[in-house]
Order: C-alpha cells, then structure tokens, then sequence
C-alpha cells in the first residue's frame, strides 16, 4: 500500500484514541520512511541526475535508473526487511511492553500503528513481498493482492482503495460538522 494511505487508515482506525493518534501515524509510515532518506541520498550524492544522463536517457530513464538504485541500496534492503519484519516487530514490541506496559500510550500506539502497516502490506504485496520473519528465516508471503501491480489486481485494488478512501473522508467531514452543530445549539 502507498505510505500515504496507510497513515490514512490508521487514523481512521485509531482517530478516537486521541493519545495515541500522532504516534500511532508515525509507526504506520515507519517502514517506508528508508524510501524517502535514501530517495534524498541518492538525489544529492548520486550521479544519476546530471546533464549528460539527461541528455543520453531523458528524464525517464533518469526517474527510472533512481527508482532502481532507490530499492537495489544494501542499506533500503535490508532495512526494508526489517522494518516489514514480523519477527522485528515482536521484538521490539516485547521490549516496548516490558518498559511501558499493555495499555495504549505513545509507544503502543506507535507500535500498532507499525503493525499495523506490516499486516496490510503482508496482504498487499506479492512479487515485492519481504520475508516475514527476517532474520531469522527467509520465508516470504506473498499477498492476495497487489497495490501496484495489475497482474494481480492492483488496478482493482487501487480503485477500491480510492473510493473507500472518498467516501471516508466523505463521512468523517459529515460527522465533524455535525457535531459542530450540536455544540453550536
């Protein structure tokens, strides 16, 4: 799933647990903020966008050798595994539990917010799927599903996904003025 919508979903899941809400976003984006780091590194330090790739390859294939040398980074790889890792999140939450308890604080929220975003990608990616247990095992699950690709329903899933995304939207400004109303009488 796109970064962007699993924020989005995790505050239409946990928007009432006002506590928790802005960490529990920070823990939903978590896994994919490597993307956006790397995305800076490579712009700034790399050699891809110069005037003779431009000229030699046109501003497709520089966009295209970025994407490239965005995912093929040792340190995206691997902090992608562990950062999509089941096994990664247990650790770490055990240790977060230890420390701050059971009940849902900034920590728990950030934690679920992660698992959160672990659990959807899990069912959201196939080809692009991670192993679920890194490092401890190699296995991969691949999801039902593509977000992206087409050749596993990622043109119906994103189209699904942004119609539910309008329509909740859609709800949550209905119900926000509606209260306001209410106060206002």
């Amino acid at each position: 799933m796109n970064t962007i919508h699993h924020g989005f979903w995790t505050y239409v899941a946990l928007r009432k647990r006002k506590e928790a809400v802005p960490y529990a976003l920070i823990g939903s984006v978590f896994p994919d903020l490597i993307y956006y780091i790397m995305f800076f590194y490579i712009v700034i330090f790399g050699d891809i966008f110069t005037t003779d790739a431009i000229q030699e390859i046109g501003w497709s294939g520089v966009i295209h050798n970025l994407a490239h040398a965005l995912f093929a980074h040792p340190v995206v790889e691997v902090l992608r595994q562990a950062g999509h890792s089941i096994f990664v999140w247990g650790v770490v939450f055990a240790v977060v539990v230890f420390f701050k308890g059971w009940r849902l604080n900034r920590w728990t929220g950030f934690m679920y917010g992660w698992l959160g975003h672990v659990v959807i990608d899990l069912l959201t990616h196939v080809e692009d799927a991670v192993p679920i247990f890194y490092p401890v095992s190699n296995l991969i699950v691949r999801g039902p599903v593509s977000y992206w690709d087409d050749r596993y329903y990622g043109d119906v899933f994103s189209f699904i996904n942004g119609i539910l995304i309008g329509i909740t939207v859609n709800i949550l400004i209905i119900k926000r003025v509606n209260a306001r109303r209410k106060r206002s009488l």
